[in-house]
């Protein structure tokens, strides 16, 4: 059973709330133990308090407090650790559509990466880091072409997840009736 929640003192960053759990062991009492909240926003561990668990130990310390797997959560949280699954009208393009944003957005990071890379390497050796690569290689046009890749992705992104929504709130135009 989850007794109590406690949230972070007030900080600039304030994290998940630590939740104490009480499991009533015949013969032996009760064991208290305390896990993170899985929900991310500070004080939503508040609404968990009275509800029950399942947890197992990962070692065989009894008078550790922090040594515990939960393995079953209340439905509220159940269903927030879900992963994203439409389901009705839309669902499936729903999803080719959230597909195509993650490549998008991995086009954006690896864009980013890339030209951190790529500036550092002409602006701090004076393009000497790359003296041994293929003679064909141009430092300048890789990072034109990874700063290019940047703004793409981003673009593709914001478009998927534009269309994933669309998707999701009408209905297939393929079966509406004419």
């Amino acid at each position: 059973m989850i007794d109590d929640a406690t949230e972070d003192g007030p900080s600039d960053v304030q994290g998940p709330d630590m939740l104490s759990i009480t499991a009533e062991v015949p013969g032996q009492g009760g064991l208290r133990r305390r896990v993170v909240c899985p929900l991310s926003m500070p004080g939503s561990g508040r609404r968990l308090v009275g509800q029950a668990v399942g947890f197992r130990h990962r070692r065989l310390d009894s008078d550790d407090v922090d040594d515990i797997v939960v393995v079953r959560w209340p439905d509220e949280v159940a269903e927030a650790l879900e992963p994203f699954r439409p389901q009705g009208p839309g669902a499936l393009r729903a999803r080719a559509w959230r597909f195509l944003a993650g490549c998008g957005g991995v086009t954006a990071v690896g864009g980013i990466l890339l030209t951190v890379v790529l500036l550092i390497g002409i602006v701090s050796t004076g393009g000497e880091l790359f003296a041994d690569l293929p003679p064909g290689f141009r430092p300048g046009v890789a990072l034109a072409v990874s700063a290019g890749a940047v703004v793409l992705g981003l673009c593709a992104f914001a478009f998927c997840e534009t269309r994933m929504s669309r998707a999701l709130s009408s209905p297939d135009p393929r079966r509406a009736p004419r």
